[in-house]
């Protein structure tokens, strides 16, 4: 009679090796072409993010002008600044795709009515040599309706309706920077207070005031400007455009007075002192990061903001 024995474990393995050598041979290909695919996919995802990057910018471009007044050359302009921005357009393996810029009031629309064509490099070797790829950006601007304003000042409704003019340097005005608030004011159907007023600064010192539309800003309660409002930081503001609240009621009294923002008005400053501000109430655009876009009934002072949309 046999006697049964059992075989050695490494016999056992060394019979195996041979299989796992052959299942390795027959994987391979399928995971070089995942890793080859990944690769690939990798490729375009960045791509998009560039091209995206650079429709983003042309509709920004097209809006900012559009805020301030003159859309100008759409083309022209949404061209330089897609190239200005888009790495991934100057690439030779990415085919230029073509794209139509619409503008509908205060909103800036891209859509790329050719798509981009990515070279696959892997892929290739499957069939597959490009990759197609199509995105849209859009755009839009809006009255400003909050500011981090450079110099603590705010003038009221009245004022700015009495002075505004032409919105041109032939209708300058110098803008005192003391408090001097009067009641009884009427021009061009607008009555209120009238005057300017200097506001309480942002904490942590400095020249700037924060506000928000329909919110209130505080009085300074001291007297003159607050230390940081210096003559040589005034001086710098010259050939800039500020962002100043345009207040329509008062409450309170003496130097506890608060202001309540009707809206925001952009001013262009040609001289500036301890005094007050010269120059004129112009248009003005920024752009902001909205996460949410702005309220878009917001009074219409020449201060406006632009943001990107999601539609």
């Amino acid at each position: 009679m046999r006697r049964l024995t059992a075989r050695h474990p490494l016999a056992r393995l060394r019979d195996e090796r041979g299989a796992v050598a052959v299942m390795v041979a027959l994987l391979m290909p399928i995971l070089f072409g995942c890793a080859a695919i990944a690769i690939d996919t990798s490729a375009v995802w960045s791509a998009r993010q560039q091209v995206e990057t650079g429709a983003d910018a042309a509709v920004i471009a097209v809006a900012m002008d559009c805020a301030r007044g003159n859309c100008g050359d759409i083309k022209a302009t949404s061209e330089a600044a897609m190239w200005a921005n888009d790495k991934a357009a100057k690439v030779a393996d990415l085919g230029p795709g073509i794209g139509l810029i619409s503008v509908n009031n205060r909103k800036i629309d891209q859509t790329i009515t050719t798509p981009w064509l990515v070279k696959h490099y892997f892929a290739a070797a499957l069939g597959h040599d490009t990759g197609s790829l199509t995105v849209e950006s859009h755009a839009a601007w809006a009255p400003a309706t909050q500011s981090r304003a450079k110099v603590p000042l705010a003038a009221s409704r009245c004022t700015y309706a009495l002075v505004k003019g032409s919105m041109s340097s032939a209708s300058t005005t110098t803008l005192p920077l003391t408090t001097a608030v009067t009641p009884g004011c009427s021009a061009y159907g607008v009555s209120g207070p009238q005057g300017t007023a200097v506001t309480a600064v942002d904490s942590g010192g400095g020249c700037t005031t924060s506000s928000t539309w329909k919110g209130t800003v505080a009085q300074y309660g001291s007297a003159g400007l607050p230390a940081g409002c210096t003559a040589s930081y005034l001086a710098g503001l010259v050939g800039t455009d500020l962002v100043i609240p345009v207040f329509d009621s008062v409450t309170g009294s003496g130097s506890a007075q608060s202001f309540h923002v009707y809206g925001y008005a952009a001013f262009h400053v040609s001289a500036a002192s301890t005094s007050g501000l010269t120059g004129w109430f112009t248009v003005a655009a920024r752009q902001i990061s909205a996460t949410t876009p702005p309220d878009t009934t917001a009074p219409d002072l020449g201060a406006r903001s632009v943001f990107l949309t999601k539609s």
